[in-house]
């Protein structure tokens, strides 16, 4: 493989297959098709392990409810937002439900279900390092005795979180495969019928524009940049460009509700949903047992699909926070926020200084944070709530194109992010049941304040940018059929979590990954299949 820092004349090739975006399905494409006889290029705009992920070209416009500084929210560079500082590692594949058509779930549906997925999510799990499928897609009765409709949600700490290393050297072993780093592709050119792409056109560096030009094209760039590349293009027109950007959704995230329990056992048992702990655990083993083959999984709280079915709600986890002594609401809220701040930071290449505080808040927040490290069991007290709640998708909440240009003179993104009502009602009676069976089971009291409530308007974020070039059969309701090809363009392909027509109920890069390897097997078949008719 050349792995090329400013594009040079090797552009002068054309290749079989052109990805756009190096992250976790623009690799996951690229290392199945290393070594095949198929020519690779992988368009790159960010650089290799030492380069800073986000730059000036990653901020954008946030018209919608406040989200997160677009360049804090993705990263670029070889592995994407799996690098250091993204990615987190949870895995899970959908649940069946997802896939389904749920009558009361808006444009919900996709069109296959879980066990046409089933062998992709096997090969994403050997490329992720994570537990069977099987297992994580089990939800166990919380109260097994009294009652089914609590269960814990199995989620995998995946090993090769990391999949610019983990894929490095089977792309950089293929001599077929060209990797284009710091060279960010600007729009795509179209034949006159618009039907075909004719070539990318990237920046090469010093003032200078060249193209790309293969048999395929597949935009992997993320759920923003795909759709901001198909809106700077002169492509799809009609229905389908109105298309393009729509349904953007995010897990909306909210921390409402604090377990007290009111039994000794119940604080065993939620303790054993404490991942923070977990996660520790597996970095541990690693560095002593760097070739452990052990897996990690973690649990949330969940409905079973059957309650979720009778009470007609969206899908949802709650992810269970052990409370210390010095980690109450307020003092968590500044340590998370104080890691957050410094966290961007060191995304944007600023010194990590810290927040300007009283003596009294640097004291509580080192407490904090010695609570929040060492987290001694014995002195939990009581327990937080995280809610990730599956967004019902909105066509109004969107990526449009801001009237700011970048440095190349193109429109900037502009995220109109929306969360429907339905999607706040599901959250207030998923609350409702948990509540009334931690009560039934005299386990624990479950109690919320307004103010908690409160957050209701104003939801956080989990970085997940999903649904943009949402996958349909009918072109009327989607930008890329079943296939994932784009329905009015014969040769150009979208990977990533963009094509998700609903979100599941968090951990889409498992999804991602899975679909990257189907749709490398179909870009191989298509390749080959194109040959053999010249």
């Amino acid at each position: 493989m050349a792995i090329v820092t400013r594009a040079g004349q090797e552009t002068a090739s054309e290749f079989d297959v052109c990805i756009v975006g190096a992250g976790a399905s623009g690799l996951t494409i690229a290392s199945v098709l290393a070594g095949k006889p198929i020519r690779v290029c992988v368009l790159e705009s960010g650089g290799d392990r030492n380069a800073l992920g986000p730059s000036e070209l990653a901020t954008g416009e946030c018209s919608g409810l406040p989200y997160a500084p677009l360049d804090t929210s993705r990263l670029r560079g070889f592995g994407g937002s799996t690098r250091a500082g993204g990615w987190g590692g949870l895995c899970k594949p959908f649940d069946e439900q997802d896939f389904a058509y749920r009558p009361w779930v808006k444009d919900s549906g996709w069109p296959f279900g879980f066990e046409h997925l089933r062998p992709y999510y096997e090969r994403a799990g050997e490329t992720l390092g994570t537990a069977s499928i099987d297992l994580l897609r089990l939800r166990d009765p919380v109260f097994a005795n009294r009652s089914d409709r609590l269960a814990s949600d199995n989620v995998a700490l995946c090993r090769n979180l990391r999949l610019g290393e983990r894929l490095r050297s089977t792309i950089e072993q293929s001599a077929s495969t060209t990797v284009f780093l710091q060279s960010t592709a600007l729009y795509l050119e179209f034949d006159n019928s618009r039907q075909n792409v004719t070539s990318v056109v990237f920046d090469a560096g010093g003032d200078r524009t060249l193209r790309i030009t293969a048999r395929a094209y597949v935009l992997a760039a993320g759920g923003l940049e795909n759709a901001r590349l198909l809106l700077l293009s002169e492509g799809p027109t009609g229905r389908q460009r109105d298309l393009i950007g729509r349904y953007f959704m995010d897990h909306p995230r909210f921390s409402v509700g604090t377990l007290v329990p009111l039994k000794k056992e119940a604080f065993a048992k939620l303790l054993s949903f404490d991942r923070i702990r977990i996660a520790r655990r597996q970095r541990v083993e690693r560095l002593i047992w760097p070739n452990s083959r052990r897996h990690y999984t973690v649990k949330g709280l969940a409905l079973s699909f059957d309650a979720q079915r009778e009470e007609q709600l969206l899908n949802h986890r709650a992810w269970v926070e052990p409370v210390f002594p010095g980690l109450g609401s307020e003092a968590l809220e500044a340590l998370k926020s104080e890691l957050l701040f410094r966290r961007d930071l060191g995304l944007r290449g600023s010194r990590k200084t810290m927040v300007s505080r009283t003596l009294d808040d640097f004291r509580a927040l080192n407490w904090a944070k010695i609570m929040h490290m060492a987290r001694p069991a014995g002195l939990a007290r009581s327990f937080r709530l995280q809610h990730i709640v599956e967004p019902e998708p909105c066509a109004d909440s969107a990526v449009k194109l801001s009237q700011v240009k970048d440095r190349f003179g193109l429109n900037k993104i502009d995220l109109h992010w929306r969360i429907s009502d339905a999607t706040l009602r599901s959250l207030r009676r998923t609350f409702q049941i948990l509540q009334a069976e931690f009560l039934a089971a005299g386990a624990a009291r479950l109690v919320a304040t307004d103010d908690e409530w409160e957050q209701l308007e104003r939801p956080m974020w989990t970085w997940h940018h999903i649904g943009t070039t949402r996958m349909h059969e009918d072109p009327h309701k989607g930008v890329v059929d079943a296939q994932c090809k784009a329905h009015s363009v014969n040769n150009l392909f979208v990977a990533g979590s963009s094509v998700f027509p609903t979100a599941g109920n968090d951990t889409p890069t498992f999804t991602a990954v899975a679909l990257s390897h189907r749709l490398a097997d179909l870009l191989l078949h298509v390749v080959c299949g194109a040959r053999r008719s010249l």
